[in-house]
């Protein structure tokens, strides 16, 4: 729009007096502050100043006194006009420094009664209202003063004249740098939309807050005339923090509202702070489609806030009545005002002419009011002790041509519109259909300013250029991401470590070849921008002494011109384990590659400064696969290499950190570009930033610390303990224990104590269904076999400890809890129970081999003399913990030993009687002394057992926990530490004091498990991050059953007790364990494919140490789907866990196994030939080639070679897998080449396991083959054996009938169960069954669930599990369907199921539910309460009658009226099943884990069955129209 000279003098003086009149005549002449509006009503006074509501008021002045500056101002008004601004601004910030105090202890607490006020006096600038009679905690409101501050200094006006000042602002932004973790009570005052004073975390606070943030950051408060010392410093990664929240929330504003108008401030103007356009517009649309009418927006679905229906006389709303302000929510024409100013700024011409239409007859024309001007004079005369009501006279009422008209006409913006009385029934049926009327608020200033501002952009009186210097309003602009070069400077701690690196063509630089640069440790950067804001006069400490993120580490620093970098802050693993792991060292580094990238703003390339210590790199030159490693004493030190999870010390992989930095050089990891290089080389292309406001602090050493920093070495106390790495190793799952006993348990060598674990195990009880046994005693499913009970060693004196998994629901339900280990009776001691009763051999006990008895005579072992001696003398010796009456024995056996697992063990005994100053005389050191000193070798040896162990005694807790668990409640994650009745739930962001206690506050039996659940949170927050999708339908995350889901993977995959699956999955690696729950966390592909590769290659193509290939000496894990055989879910063998073929050339009813094998040693062919059926076998390698066959289901499961010739881990490999198949399983073993050399006595006494009579003959390079059974005896296999120069062997050949193998399998196994059953009932081979437990555990719910949950309860009266009601009322009438309080409340019903398969079902039976009236719209349910458990049984029962009763297990009879009967027939007869029982009733169980296993989708899927339930039990009403 084009104006003359003539008509912008003439229009900005018609806005002039608009704003004098409006805003500056109320200006508090005093303090410069202005009233919120002119009202006092029923609803408040609105007569005090209120932060946010000044800085949008002055707007209006500030884009006015902008426009002035274009012409010859000669009468001063730009002038008068800024200095209005900066009076006001400058009123605000005396009213908030006078608060400094809680400035200052905000920054350490965030609590609500610490934070500055969000209203003052008009006149004086005094508090107005206590600090806990008003919802003050409002971070939007400093932050857009912070905002406003900084765009209009940039716009040439100073507010802040003395370094006071500029020290109270950047105090003020590390006030508001936490807001992605504070809740508060948002810009309407009220935190959750009851107004109960419960704050939220709000997105719209959030937005508020980046904006400030970004905008404030480098501005020099004194202007073009200020110094180093005046500038505002924001670091990069408060920043970035913010920022990722914010987009991780929206358009989503908080917990109790799902959408507020609020955020039109944060996806426009002022803000700018989305920098994702479809967000925006995604966030735009939902406001719009859902909170948009006639007469400008609701703030937020069902706000009663000035209805006519609300109740006045309170402040809060009860639960109840929500509901009734659906439909008549009062709309604001405040936001219609946004919609112009956004159409302006991002040039969308249609969206502003939309809306200035719509605004145009809601504006009220002063003159239309006969009282406005002198209600304008006396709103602002009025004294404390007279305020009354005072409102100007509605439009409806003025009588043209009073006397109290003003001179011309003003727009006035009423606060706004809302339904009368009589018009709220109709309202409600037909929505936006009646007419409205303004309340009597008039003007809201904050509208008017806005509106106001909007017209001088709209006539070209003012550029967007001028009200944003700062440019904010390209933020959503971006089209192309970031793709910044990452440059990396690699350090060599020394001269020696810098040549060896040499020798592999990694150059690096030493400290002091970067020399004039000074590389400095993070702790320094931490401390010295600690005295930034500091100030002694106004009692302030600065910034507090947070670690700074990789952005903050990845600039360059200089100070007086000298140069400083400083080390990442992620690599320091002094404060948690994590990084010690090289494999998690390197997926950390990949992701703050990517993070850096992603979130570089500042001109420049970000700059990594990397130290590359002997303890990072130490041992990464030798391969540890198949060679031997030497200790001190020169002896061997046996790796045993396992394809199992839960292996000994961390081998290095092909992808190791060496290896990692040499990919560096190509420049690119993955996706990132990277560039190496001298750091000298880098600066002239890095960003730089100045630190030179420290010159002014004259109260910090910052040369010091900055110089001391760079060679900063943490000190370690001189070696109190011994240390025998063999007998540590030997302690280790999986090796030899000087005790004669291979163990899967963590034992102490010396004596007999071992740890009572915290509870991780399936339920075996009910969950208080109202007398339905919804799970029994068993807990095994039928894949899973039972395994004996597990020992019991050190317990806990608490003699009445309940089992910590129990609901919190009853009492009765605690008594059904469950442990991380059971407390079984001791495993009996003897011959292992699996082994055959005829054998005088032993069976390996599981994937570790737990010999019982001593080895025969034939398998002499060398052990080493310590090891003997401190396995005899002090077996007797039993430790309870908490009682101190062997606390002297301890501490002399302390003194003595040299195995790490006793130390530790030891040292957790002395803690539990006395406390971390406990002064151990004998050894010179206090018990914390001599934790961190067993935390530190475990940490270099890389026994993650004991590094958890000790980590969780000595409460250890990670720096960055805070920021994940931000990552995923900001999400709508809810999270949870613990079991039981002292589960803590999380909704809101916890500082990590708050955390800590939560994780150490005794709520875990096993101290490891607090190490592990922050392990599983750090996880979980950066799989979040990476990939959001993979939580989908996720929404509460139970740490405690995520451990479960972890153990029963572990389990399922070693086919192991629960005990030992704890046990592998304590000496995890960080990295495995993370890769485990990657693969945990990945629900819809357990379902889809039966994989068992637990590690799943990670983005970084890492090797996994599971390998999901056939190669030889490992045990291969392959897809069961990739066999044409039916699997079925009875199968009890390995046959079901592994990769199962069919058994070659066996035609369709043939039932006979013909297997011939032959050998030939190196001198006699070098050859192996293995022929099933004359079909030859493709495994033929140097060692022991093996074939395994599962006879009763007719599949070959497995076929693999060890090198025994090689490696002892390939022999023990070999054990580990005789160890794992069932007894009855054929084995075909085969040799070639030669399997002598590494032979073990393990390998050779599992061998014997398989019926082998000749193995302890065999020589270097002789010829050797044997067709085995496991369990037979010894000398029963058909064998043959000749010498390296004899010649290959005879073939050997033997035919089996398979069906002698199923009728004994029948006759063992009594039905009704899996095996007799298995051939005539539908499954998924246990797929669905997984798939099940693991999203119950991961409490996963389909696409919008919680809606659709939410229209059943609408509808029906309630949903009943057990004695446990969700009822429709107050829940529908107080929550939305789609907001997040509302998904909590199904949670925590639905958590009253304990088994996590049973939960899935029950989730599927509310979908089932729910399909039925989406699909027949005419039927509904009627208002009865549905009874979840009963429509489930139904369904089951349903099934077991189908498939058992009148199905081929129960020969098609039933009793009268399907009455359960009683079939006694022939065996043979009725086709291998014995007389029995066959009713739902007798076998409930069984019933129960074979639905689960059902798909959901199908004939014979869950859905059919439950969807027959349904239409049978719940009484549906039908609309034939």
């Amino acid at each position: 729009m084009y104006h003359s000279q003539a008509n912008v003098r003439k229009r900005l003086d018609h806005y002039y007096r608009c704003v004098n009149t409006v805003i500056l005549n109320r200006q508090n002449p005093t303090t410069g502050l202005i009233p919120a509006s002119v009202a006092v009503t029923t609803h408040g006074d609105y007569r005090d100043a209120w932060v946010r509501d000044n800085v949008y008021s002055i707007m209006a002045v500030f884009g006015l006194a902008l426009a002035y500056r274009r012409i010859d101002d000669d009468e001063g008004r730009a002038y008068e006009l800024e200095h209005a601004v900066i009076k006001l601004m400058r009123g605000l910030l005396f009213s908030m420094m006078r608060q400094v105090h809680k400035v200052e202890q905000f920054k350490k607490t965030q609590a609500l009664n610490d934070c500055l006020h969000a209203k003052y006096n008009t006149a004086t600038g005094d508090t107005v209202v206590g600090d806990s009679e008003w919802g003050h905690l409002q971070i939007d409101a400093t932050s857009i003063f912070l905002l406003a501050l900084a765009q209009m200094t940039a716009s040439g006006m100073l507010i802040v004249y003395t370094a006071d000042e500029v020290d109270f602002i950047q105090n003020l932004v590390f006030y508001i740098e936490r807001a992605y973790r504070t809740p508060d009570y948002g810009i309407w005052e009220r935190g959750n939309k009851i107004n109960h004073g419960e704050p939220e975390l709000n997105s719209s606070s959030i937005g508020m807050a980046v904006a400030a943030l970004q905008a404030i950051n480098g501005i020099n408060l004194f202007g073009s005339r200020g110094g180093p010392s005046s500038v505002i410093h924001v670091l990069p990664d408060e920043i970035t923090r913010n920022y990722t929240t914010l987009h991780s929330a929206l358009p989503r504003e908080s917990n109790s509202k799902e959408i507020d108008a609020a955020l039109l401030s944060v996806i426009g103007f002022p803000a700018f702070a989305v920098g994702d356009a479809k967000l925006v517009e995604r966030t735009r649309n939902e406001i719009i489609e859902k909170l948009g009418g006639k007469y400008g927006c609701k703030r937020f679905l069902r706000d009663g806030h000035q209805t006519v229906l609300e109740n006045t006389s309170r402040l809060h709303y009860d639960a109840h009545e929500l509901q009734i302000f659906e439909g008549i929510e009062c709309e604001w024409p405040l936001f219609y005002t946004y919609f112009i100013l956004d159409g302006l700024f991002s040039d969308n011409e249609e969206q502003v002419e939309e809306y200035r239409a719509k605004l145009e007859p809601l504006i009220i024309d002063s003159a239309t009011l006969v009282d406005f001007g002198q209600f304008l004079s006396d709103s602002m005369s009025d004294s404390e002790d007279s305020r009354g009501l005072k409102t100007p006279t509605s439009p409806g009422f003025a009588s043209p041509g009073s006397d109290g008209k003003l001179p011309e006409h003003i727009p006035l913006i009423p606060e706004l519109y809302f339904v009368p009385n009589h018009l709220v029934d109709a309202e409600k049926k037909n929505k936006h259909s009646q007419a409205r009327i303004a309340n009597d608020n008039l003007p809201l200033v904050w509208a008017n300013s806005l509106h106001t501002l909007g017209n001088l952009i709209y006539e070209n009186l003012l550029s967007v250029a001028e009200i944003d210097p700062l440019g904010r309003r390209f933020n959503a602009r971006k089209t192309q991401p970031n793709d910044t070069v990452v440059q990396i400077v690699l350090l060599a701690e020394d001269a020696n470590l810098q040549s060896m690196l040499n020798m592999y063509g990694l150059e690096t630089q030493t400290m002091d070849q970067v020399h004039p640069i000074t590389v400095s440790h993070p702790q320094g950067l931490k401390e010295v921008y600690g005295a930034l804001g500091r100030n002694a006069k106004l009692g302030l400490s600065g910034r507090p002494k947070r670690p700074i993120g990789s952005l903050g580490t990845s600039r360059l620093y200089r100070v007086q011109g000298h140069l400083y970098a400083f080390t990442p802050h992620f690599m320091d693993n002094e404060e948690f384990y994590l990084t010690s792991d090289n494999d998690y060292l390197i997926s950390i580094f990949e992701q703050e590659l990517a993070f850096v990238r992603q979130y570089w703003v500042p001109p420049g390339r970000p700059t990594m400064t990397i130290l590359l210590t002997h303890a990072m790199l130490g041992g990464l030159s030798k391969s540890r696969s198949f060679a031997s490693q030497m200790d001190a004493d020169g002896r061997q030190l046996t790796t045993w290499r396992k394809a199992s999870l839960g292996s000994g010390p961390q081998k290095d992989n092909k992808r190791n950190l060496l290896n990692f930095f040499m990919t560096l050089r190509s420049g690119i990891c993955n996706g990132v570009r990277v560039r190496l290089g001298r750091l000298s080389e880098m600066v002239n292309t890095s960003c730089i930033e100045s630190l030179d406001f420290l010159v002014a602090k004259k109260d910090i050493d910052w040369l010091g610390i900055l110089r001391g920093a760079a060679d900063r070495r943490k000190g370690r106390n001189a070696r109190k303990l011994g240390l025998n790495e063999k007998q540590t190793q030997a302690a280790t799952p999986g090796t030899r224990t000087p005790s004669h006993r291979w163990s899967m348990r963590r034992r102490s060598s010396s004596f007999a104590i071992g740890l009572t674990l915290a509870s991780l195990t399936t339920p075996s009880g009910n969950s208080d269904h109202d007398g339905d046994s919804y799970f029994g005693s068993q807990s095994q499913t039928p894949l899973e076999p039972s395994f004996p009970a597990s020992p019991l060693f050190m317990t806990p004196s608490r003699p009445d400890t309940q089992d910590p998994y129990a609901t919190k629901r009853s009492k009765k339900d605690q008594a059904k809890a469950f442990k991380l280990k059971d407390h079984e009776e001791p495993r009996p001691k003897g011959k292992n129970p699996g082994s055959g009763s005829g054998s005088g051999a032993l069976t390996p006990d599981l994937a570790n081999l737990q010999i019982s008895e001593a080895p025969s005579s034939d398998a002499t072992q060398d052990e080493d003399e310590d090891s003997d001696e401190s396995a005899d003398g002090m077996d007797s010796l039993g430790l309870t913990l908490g009682d101190p009456s062997q606390m002297e024995a301890a501490m002399s056996m302390l003194s003595l030993s040299v195995n790490l697992y006793d130390q530790i063990d030891l040292l957790q005994y002395l803690l539990s009687c006395q406390d971390m100053d406990f002064y151990v005389s004998n050894l010179d050191a206090t018990v914390q002394t001599l934790l961190e000193e067993v935390y530190f070798k475990s940490l270099q040896l890389k026994l993650w057992s004991i590094v958890r162990q000790a980590a969780g005694l000595l409460h250890k807790v990670v720096n960055s926990l805070t920021i994940n668990i931000t990552d995923l409640v900001i999400r709508q994650k809810q999270i949870t530490i613990g079991s039981g009745p002292t589960e803590h739930f999380i909704t809101t962001p916890l500082g990590p004091d708050v955390l800590s206690g939560m994780i150490y506050d005794g709520n875990f039996d096993d101290v490891r498990e607090g190490p592990v659940v922050q392990e599983v949170l750090i996880y979980l927050g950066s799989f979040v991050r990476a990939d959001p999708a993979m939580f989908e339908g996720i929404m509460r995350l139970r740490t405690h059953f995520l451990i479960i889901a972890l153990r029963e993977e572990i389990s399922r995959l070693n086919s192991c007790d629960e005990t030992d699956a704890v046990e592998h999955l304590m000496q995890l690696s960080p990295f495995e364990l993370k890769s485990l729950l990657g693969t945990v966390l990945s629900g819809p592909t357990l379902s889809a494919n039966a994989t068992n590769m637990l590690l799943r290659n990670q983005s970084s193509s890492r090797l996994s140490p599971i390998s999901g290939r056939r190669h030889a000496g490992n045990i291969s894990l392959t897809d069961a789907t990739d066999c044409n055989v039916t699997p079925n879910i009875a199968s009890s063998g390995p046959s079901m866990s592994l990769g199962a073929v069919p058994i070659p050339n066996m035609s369709a009813g043939s039932t006979t196994l013909t297997i011939k094998v032959q050998s030939g040693g190196y001198h006699s062919g070098n050859f192996s030939k293995i022929l099933i059926n004359e079909s030859t076998m493709s495994v033929s390698s140097r060692g022991i080639n093996v074939v395994a066959i599962d006879p009763v289901q007719g599949v070959l499961i497995e076929s693999v070679s060890f090198d025994t010739h090689i490696s002892e881990d390939e022999s023990d490999d070999l054990a580990r897998l005789v160890d794992w198949l069932h007894p009855g399983m054929i084995v075909i073993c085969s040799g070639k080449d030669d399997s002598f050399e590494h032979l073990t006595t393990a390998a050779r006494l599992a061998l014997k396991q398989l019926g082998s009579g000749k193995i302890n003959d065999i020589k270097y390079r002789d010829s050797w083959c044997m067709i085995g059974e496991k369990g037979i005896e010894a000398g029963k296999a058909v064998e043959a054996h000749k010498s390296f120069m004899d010649g290959p062997t005879d073939v050997i050949e033997k035919t089996f009938d398979l069906d002698l193998y199923k009728a004994k399998a029948d006759s063992l196994d009594p039905f009704p169960s899996p095996s007799a059953i298995a051939a005539f009932v539908p499954n998924s081979s246990g797929r669905w069954l997984r798939r099940r437990k693991n999203d119950g555990s991961l409490n996963r719910v389909p696409t919008k669930f919680y809606p659709r949950v939410w229209r059943i309860l609408s509808r029906a009266a309630g949903i009943r599990i057990g004695s446990h009601l969700l009822p429709r009322d107050p829940i529908v009438s107080e929550k939305t369907a789609e907001e997040f309080n509302f998904a909590l409340a199904v949670e925590n019903f639905l958590d009253v199921i304990i088994d996590p398969a049973e939960r899935q079902i029950a989730v599927e039976t509310l979908m089932v539910i729910a399909k039925i009236e989406d699909r027949s719209p005419g039927m509904e349910v009627q208002p009865e309460v549905i009874d979840l458990p009963l429509i489930m049984r139904e369904a089951m029962n349903t099934f077991w009658t189908k498939w058992v009763v009148n199905g081929p297990g129960g020969q098609g009879q039933a009793g009268v009226g399907g009455a359960p009967v009683v079939v006694a027939t022939d065996a043979t007869a009725a086709g291998g099943i014995e007389k029995g029982d066959v009713s739902f009733e007798h076998h409930e169980q069984l019933a129960r884990r074979m639905f689960y296993d059902l798909p959901p989708e199908g004939k014979e899927g869950t859905f059919a069955y439950l969807a027959r339930a349904v239409f049978k039990l719940l009484p549906y009403s039908i609309d034939l129209e």
